[in-house]
């Protein structure tokens, strides 16, 4: 076998980690599969990346078409709960982060409604709103009692299933660990006006990706 001088050698180990790192940056995100949902909305499933180890559940990203075949990035990584399109609208659950961006522990689940091509509005917050004042309990629990919501569609209205763990000071005996919030999609639009009309632009912290969020 021919051995390389060291001159060459030298030239040849930056242009091989050059190599490498294209292969990371383009060979790595050929590999997808998209599935069409309604209205132009899609799914699109992005392969994991070979050359990391461990256990890797692909990332669904969350897309809309347009008539003229351009797609627009709606959110990058749903947290696994189906979404419902009704219309021109979709519920989704995406994930989102929040303090640490670089941690996947800070990656939380959150609830959006969009009308595409506009941004994805975050009305997490107002759903909670509902639902403490509809039960009687305190919103400042609430929020820090939550966990997930995961929409349903179900006799013509959209279904939300609360999940709840209580913590810190804020315990609550009489907390529910689940309990569901129905919504007319008339609610379902004053809600969706409610955060555009107060709500302000924000990213994502890991993906920046822009949306209206509303804080209560």
């Amino acid at each position: 076998m021919e051995i390389l001088p060291m001159k060459h050698m030298n030239k040849f180990i930056p242009h091989a980690a050059l190599t490498l790192l294209c292969l990371g940056l383009t060979g790595c995100q050929t590999h997808k599969s998209i599935a069409p949902l309604s209205h132009g909305y899609e799914e699109v499933k992005h392969a994991a990346h070979p050359f990391l180890t461990g256990n890797q559940t692909p990332r669904i990203s969350f897309e809309y078409r347009t008539a003229d075949d351009k797609t627009i990035l709606v959110w990058p990584s749903l947290y696994g709960v189906k979404e419902i399109v009704t219309d021109d609208r979709a519920i989704f659950v995406g994930d989102t982060a929040y303090v640490d961006a670089d941690s996947n522990k800070s990656l939380r689940p959150r609830l959006f409604a969009v009308k595409a091509p506009a941004l994805p509005l975050d009305i997490t917050d107002e759903i909670l709103w509902r639902w403490a004042k509809a039960n009687g309990k305190n919103f400042t629990k609430t929020l820090n009692n939550f966990n997930l919501i995961i929409p349903e569609e179900k006799n013509g209205q959209l279904e939300l299933h609360l999940e709840f763990s209580q913590g810190g000071y804020l315990q609550d005996d009489n907390w529910p660990d689940t309990s569901d919030l129905q919504l007319s999609w008339q609610q379902v639009l004053d809600i969706m006006r409610s955060v555009e009309k107060k709500g302000v632009p924000e990213k994502d912290l890991r993906w920046q990706t822009p949306y209206i969020g509303e804080k209560f």
